[in-house]
């Protein structure tokens, strides 16, 4: 129950995703643009053209969950795809957390938010 670890498995939609999608939006990408069965267990991953907010997907028992995350500063690493028609990227839950601490560890982005605190 609402758990992301080792055992899943990544896929990146290497677009950018209006970010006001939700279940049904972002599961009609999942079978028509990925070509991928959204009952399979697998986390999908979705970011903004901006790429400080990001959507993961998944099938659990219950029904789908969604995950969502907003930086307040930044902008997360997000890796490019190989080649202009490449829909969607595996990726390791190694990848998918360094995705993440990679806008959250930068000490530039983390000095403006302890500055962004005191005011």
């Amino acid at each position: 129950m609402f758990s992301l670890d080792n055992s899943c498995r990544y896929w990146l939609y290497n677009k950018s995703v209006d970010m006001r999608k939700s279940f049904n939006g972002l599961s009609g990408i999942v079978t028509n643009a990925m070509s991928e069965r959204l009952r399979s267990g697998d986390v999908f991953i979705f970011a903004n053209a901006n790429r400080n907010m990001m959507k993961m997907l998944r099938q659990e028992e219950g029904g789908l969950v969604l995950y969502s995350l907003r930086l307040d500063m930044g902008r997360m690493r997000i890796p490019t795809a190989e080649g202009e028609d490449v829909i969607s990227t595996g990726m390791a839950y190694e990848n998918v957390i360094g995705m993440v601490r990679s806008a959250i560890d930068s000490p530039y982005v983390r000095r403006m938010r302890l500055l962004a605190k005191r005011l």
